[in-house]
Parts: structure tokens; C-alpha cells; sequence
């Protein structure tokens, strides 16, 4: 791998960190820069590189490769699960990103969801051995949505499960860890029986009573949201249970 061009990295974001750690695990070059800690100019700092990654946020990579118009003699990716540009192909790995860094087993098994039609990612990212699929350019955002609510919500759910017990009762975030493990555990192995509690049982009075003890609290819309939104699932010729 000693032999192969160096991949390019821009940004020292978490995404960037944990991708600049992966291609060490794999053992291959990789060329890093990111504004505030480098001293030359990206396309000096990344010369050497063929495919470059703009692991930056969604809203500067066109303004960035704009203000450096000749990393585009190179291949660019982006990392973003709903932007759309011409300037670089996506490449969006379904993984969430924690501040410490992962093994290589775990970075290996993240699939990436590239565009119909675009660079395969073999071709794209041939120093990288990860499952792919595509989606239509176009359901990019959608996909995205998707991608936020299940993992990005259903965090702050968790969050404020954890500080409510802890706040309110004392109760420590560890006494959770078994209830979010199971969770987790019963999405992957039976995803269509994992679902529990009041609203699959169709007990309203419970559900109601839940929204009442949430009068006043941000989260008693986002659970009324949740009910609506189970409904229409669960009944999807009735407006109401």
C-alpha cells in the first residue's frame, strides 16, 4: 500500500478524524489538511494526492473547492448524506461518529450509499474494502431524514431519558445501559416485534395519561408526534386509532 498515491483528507472535524485513522489501520498514505492548523494551501498540502475528501461541513465544500479550483483536476469526495454537487461525488457512510476513535473491523463494516449512476465506489474509494449501495441523486435528502431521525432523535430521546431518572430520582444513566442495549439488540434480530409498550398494545388510556404527565414539557409534542405518526403506520386507512 506504501506504493499507492496518498488519499487526501480536508477538515479535522470528527468524520475527518476517524477516516484518517481508518486509512492508518489500513496502512495506507494519507495526506491531511485542514484550515486552522495548516500552514500552506490545500492544493500545495495535497499534491501528491489523486482522490481527495472534503470531510467539511455540508455548506462549505462548494465555496471551498470554488476558492481552490484546482483540486478539481482530482478526484473529489464528499461525505454528506443530503448535499448534491457537481463539484464532488457522495459517498455517505451510514455510521454515526462518537469522539473516540473505532477498530478497524468496525470502520470496515460501514456501508456507504453513493448515487445511481455515479462513480462506482470501487473505483471511487478502491483503498477502502466497505459495503456500498445507491440510491437515486434526487432521494438524497430523504435518505438523510431518515438517517438523522433514527439515529440523531432517537439520541436526544435517550439523552433525556438518562438526565430526567438521574435529575428527578437519582436513578444513574448506567441503570439504562441494559434497556437501550436490549433495544438495540431486538431492532437487529426481530426489527418487525421490537416495538413494545402502550401504543402497539392499542392502550390509550396509558398513552393519554403519558401525555398529560408530559403537559408543559417539549418532548409531550414530540410524543403526541410519535402517536400520530404510529397510527398512520399502524392504520393507514383511519385518521385516529
Amino acid at each position: 500500500m506504501s506504493d499507492s498515491p496518498p488519499v487526501g483528507i480536508v477538515g479535522d472535524g470528527r468524520v475527518a478524524s476517524h477516516f484518517l485513522h481508518y486509512l492508518r489501520l489500513l496502512d495506507h498514505p494519507v495526506r491531511a489538511w485542514a484550515r486552522r492548523t495548516a500552514a500552506g494551501s490545500p492544493v500545495e498540502s495535497l499534491v501528491s494526492c489523486e482522490t481527495v475528501l472534503l470531510l467539511i461541513r455540508d455548506d462549505e465544500i462548494e465555496p471551498f473547492v470554488r476558492r481552490w479550483p484546482a483540486l478539481l483536476d482530482k478526484r473529489l469526495v464528499h461525505f454528506s448524506g443530503s448535499l448534491v454537487t457537481t463539484y464532488a461525488d457522495a459517498a455517505h457512510p451510514l455510521m454515526t461518529f462518537g469522539c473516540d476513535l473505532y477498530d478497524l473491523d468496525t470502520y470496515r463494516s460501514i456501508p456507504f450509499v453513493l448515487d445511481d449512476g455515479a462513480t462506482p465506489f470501487q473505483v471511487l474509494l478502491p483503498h477502502l474494502p466497505n459495503p456500498w449501495f445507491t440510491i437515486p441523486a434526487a432521494e438524497r435528502p430523504y435518505y438523510h431524514a431518515l438517517c438523522v431521525m433514527a439515529g440523531n432523535f432517537s439520541t436526544l430521546l435517550w439523552l433525556k431519558l438518562f438526565e430526567e431518572l438521574h435529575g428527578r430520582y437519582g436513578i444513574p444513566p448506567s441503570a439504562v445501559h441494559p434497556y437501550l442495549a436490549q433495544t438495540a439488540t431486538n431492532l437487529q434480530v426481530n426489527p418487525g416485534a421490537a416495538l413494545t409498550g402502550p401504543l402497539c398494545r392499542g392502550d390509550m388510556k396509558t398513552v393519554d395519561a403519558n401525555l398529560k404527565a408530559l403537559a408543559g414539557d417539549p418532548f409531550g409534542a414530540v410524543y403526541a408526534a410519535f402517536v400520530s405518526a404510529f397510527a398512520r403506520r399502524a392504520y393507514p386507512n383511519q385518521e385516529r386509532l
